[in-house]
């Protein structure tokens, strides 16, 4: 005949087990919830940085379309300001950047040529630049912001005079929403 002391070994947990393995459970799980929250904010850095990457590539496209100078042909390049073909003088090279007096205050998407989009040294809103026609949203690169510097260059030579003829150096930074910046530099030669 079986005892019934044997019977009673067999039952479950103790109510004093169940508590220390759900405090056990609550300090494993609080230790991985704070290992997550605090590689939340880093994992943000690369998806900013690439939309940055993808802002220089559509801007830096945008501004090789364009003509050299304004003084360059703007249907294909065979006339290049500071020269003289086929017995015809072309003005110089512009020596001031920034958009022309008749391009003041007009969107990127309409200046004609490379230094128009010189932003002398101030910030702008990325959306300004991205921006195609009239009344297209101007929330797709919020907060992101740019500065553009254009500068005459002599390609890979010494910079000096008559460097403007020669080629433009374009300096794009990207700031992004978390403050961080991005630079991104582009040559242009005179053709």
């Amino acid at each position: 005949m079986p005892s019934l002391n044997h019977a009673n070994s067999a039952r479950g947990f103790t109510l004093i087990e169940l508590v220390v393995g759900m405090v056990l459970l609550a300090v494993a799980l609080t230790g991985i919830l704070d290992l997550l929250v605090n590689q939340a904010p880093q994992s943000v850095d690369p998806v900013q940085q690439v939309r940055a990457a993808q802002l220089a590539q559509r801007v830096l496209s945008e501004i090789l379309q364009k003509s050299f100078d304004e003084d360059s042909d703007h249907n294909g390049g065979r006339y290049r300001c500071g020269e003289t073909m086929a017995g015809v003088t072309i003005p110089s090279c512009s020596t001031s950047y920034g958009p022309d007096p008749d391009e003041e205050g007009l969107a990127p998407y309409v200046y004609n040529d490379v230094d128009d989009f010189d932003t002398a040294g101030q910030w702008q809103d990325a959306s300004l630049f991205t921006q195609t026609a009239v009344g297209v949203s101007d929330q797709e690169y919020r907060h992101y912001q740019i500065r553009i510097a254009v500068t005459p260059d002599a390609l890979f030579g010494s910079p000096g005079a008559g460097a403007q003829s020669i080629g433009k150096r374009v300096a794009l930074t990207v700031r992004l929403p978390d403050g961080s910046e991005v630079d991104f530099t582009l040559y242009r030669g005179n053709y």
